[in-house]
């Protein structure tokens, strides 16, 4: 099935609508909601240059630009 193209306005209202919809839908029936498991940010699980990969055009930021804030954020 192909989807209509719809306005950036129409897409918004309706990632809204489903998010607002399954949230709702989660809080009345917490037992049958798949658990995402978190971890603390600071016990790793991915190396410096791989955070640097996700997170450098996640923020927008140039490759150029230094990342100090984003060192001293890892650290905490």
């Amino acid at each position: 099935m192909v989807m209509p193209s719809l306005s950036f306005e129409d897409s918004r209202r309706r990632m809204a609508a489903e998010t607002s919809a399954f949230i709702a839908w989660g809080l009345a029936h917490p037992d049958q909601v798949q658990w995402i498991p978190k971890r603390p940010i600071d016990t790793g699980g991915f190396s410096r240059q791989a955070t640097f990969v996700f997170w450098t055009p996640v923020l927008g930021l140039s490759m150029q630009r230094p990342l100090t804030w984003l060192r001293r954020l890892l650290r905490r």
